[in-house]
């Protein structure tokens, strides 16, 4: 729950209990109308509240789906590294092979006979 949510409910909620209020007294002194108006602001003051929520509720599930998608990535990532790495150390030779990028061998190496200058 985010700093200001709670007072943000507070003050919600205070609204909807003085608009109702305001909507009893003006029902108890015969203006319809106000009633009705008054009546009409604390139920939009509720749904505020609600809205409010919902929203809240959506960013915390959209930072957490990002948080995994971030790990997955991650993970992806270290794996495919660790795959090239494993994929050039098998496919080295000799010393000679690996100081000169695949390009020559040792005069002993068996692989001699592939790049062979």
């Amino acid at each position: 729950m985010a700093r200001l949510s709670r007072p943000l409910y507070a003050a919600y909620g205070a609204l909807c209990i003085w608009l109702a209020y305001c909507a009893v007294q003006s029902a108890r002194h015969g203006t319809a109308w106000a009633a009705g108006l008054f009546a009409v602001s604390s139920a939009l003051a509720v749904v505020a509240a609600v809205r409010e929520r919902h929203l809240e509720d959506a960013l915390r599930s959209q930072a957490v789906r990002a948080e995994r998608a971030a790990r997955v990535r991650e993970h992806t990532l270290g794996d495919t590294v660790e795959a090239a790495v494993a994929v050039a150390r098998a496919g080295e030779c000799c010393e000679t092979w690996w100081n000169t990028l695949g390009t020559h061998h040792d005069l002993d190496c068996p692989n001699r006979h592939r790049s062979a200058p």
